[in-house]
């Protein structure tokens, strides 16, 4: 026989007993053993499934254009290579009517439903290699999101079918996403407490899809628990096959207080190269928009964008990819270039990543936006004499944060790459960038 409960005398009328179960959802007060558990198991799947991808991905990048490029060795194979790349991707979105979600999009619409689906598995595998594989300046981390957060709702699902209560399994599928693709937990502990907003005290209302409503710490400790899982699974995967997150270390700035003044055009390049993404952005996205959503915006758009991209790339070939390799190897020849193509290449890949974004080559804007960074704030240092750490850790950080209006975001992800000595440099800049105004007229339209 039950027996009787004592009321509870909670400060906080709102949080309802979880031991109970009552018709309606339940509201996760506390964090168990078996949420945490489930968190981190969650997490280790998605950090090792995450890295499979990637590393497909750059498989395959590295049999075309090494394999197929190296071969002919002609100037003009980027140009034949974005086009052809156009081509396939448009036909491929046309015939099959899959197309990679940005990372904020499927925030929104798991925030917004409870959920994110995907048709099966193998178009928006497809869908999400092509853009990468044919050389877009575009990241990793919209599509292996969506493609993660769909298999762990799918997964939750059939737990909840069994009778078993996971709501976790999905919720913790940003913080686990983005620990894994940047190979930095502190950078998906954020990217899941903003996604989870709004005042300490409340409980965050999800929908009602598995029968729990968690409040504000609880997710913060399982986006903890995921995001470490995620980076044991990185680590499983790195042991096994011998594979890294591709992001360049950088070393520390040696810059002291006095060269303060330094940062000073780093930040005015960096805004004017967070002008030049968002005015880009609308301008493609207007181009795309007057295409329409017929055969000429769903196949002539992509094709466009080859053959711009490939057509610069000609010339400046390190406006490809996502850039977390040609960072690497920037870091080892900056000295080799001029100022003139380190800052033509950072501002051009400033212009070519919407450009990507906005004609049908969809993917994420961290990696390229790093990249940009790194690519400027090298070319500062070569033209000033400046410590290129100093001039390139506050350049990317202004700018990212620009592009992405989240500092404490850009912060933790450009730990990974930055060492914590330059935290104060690093946190000002993304400050100073993510507050600096865009005016209205370079705004895209929703």
């Amino acid at each position: 026989m039950d027996r009787q409960r004592p009321k509870r005398t909670s400060p906080r009328p709102y949080i309802r007993d979880v031991s109970r179960s009552p018709q309606g959802a339940v509201d996760a007060a506390t964090v168990t053993i078996g949420m945490v558990t489930l968190a981190l198991v969650t997490g280790f799947i998605i950090g090792f499934a995450v890295f499979c991808v990637m590393n497909l991905s750059i498989w395959l990048t590295g049999l075309l254009w090494d394999g197929a490029g190296g071969s002919l060795d002609v100037a003009w194979f980027p140009l034949v290579a974005c086009t052809i790349g156009g081509i396939l991707i448009g036909l491929w979105t046309w015939f099959s009517g899959e197309r990679v979600k940005p990372l904020e999009t499927v925030m929104a619409e798991f925030k917004r439903t409870g959920s994110y689906r995907t048709d099966g598995a193998v178009k928006p595998v497809v869908t999400f290699l092509l853009p990468l594989v044919f050389g877009g300046s575009i990241g990793f981390e919209a599509g292996l999101t969506g493609l993660i957060t769909a298999g762990c709702c799918w997964i939750r699902d059939k737990l909840k079918a069994a009778g078993l209560r996971a709501g976790a399994v999905a919720d913790v599928t940003i913080a686990a996403s983005i620990s894994a693709i940047f190979g930095a937990p502190l950078a998906g502990i954020v990217a899941g407490a903003e996604s989870a907003h709004g005042d300490a005290r409340e409980v965050l209302e999800e929908p009602d899809v598995n029968g729990y409503n968690m409040r504000r710490g609880v997710k913060i400790v399982l986006y903890t628990a995921a995001a470490f899982g995620a980076f044991g699974g990185i680590a499983l995967f790195s042991e096994l096959f011998g594979a890294s997150s591709g992001l360049p270390r950088f070393d520390a700035i040696t810059a002291t207080y006095a060269d303060l003044l330094w940062a000073i055009p780093c930040l005015v390049l960096a805004y004017a190269m967070t002008l030049l993404f968002h005015g880009s952005t609308r301008v493609f996205r207007g181009i795309s928009s007057h295409l329409g959503a017929g055969a000429a915006g769903t196949i002539g758009a992509p094709i466009i964008a080859g053959l711009l991209l490939g057509a610069i790339a000609c010339v400046l070939p390190f406006t490809l990819f996502p850039g977390e390799t040609q960072a690497e190897e920037l870091m080892q020849s900056w000295t080799t270039w001029t100022a003139l193509a380190l800052l033509a290449t950072g501002l051009m890949k400033a212009i070519v990543t919407p450009m990507c974004l906005e004609m049908g080559w969809v993917g994420g804007s961290f990696f390229p936006s790093i990249f940009a960074g790194v690519a400027a704030g090298y070319g500062l240092a070569a033209l000033t004499g400046a410590d290129p750490m100093l001039m390139v850790a506050v350049t990317t950080s202004a700018f990212l944060a620009g592009v992405v209006r989240k500092p404490l975001l850009v912060l933790a992800i450009l730990f990974l790459c930055f060492p914590a000595s330059g935290v104060l440099w690093m946190g000002l800049a993304a400050v100073i960038g993510a507050t600096l105004p865009i005016p209205r007229v370079l705004l895209a339209k929703r």
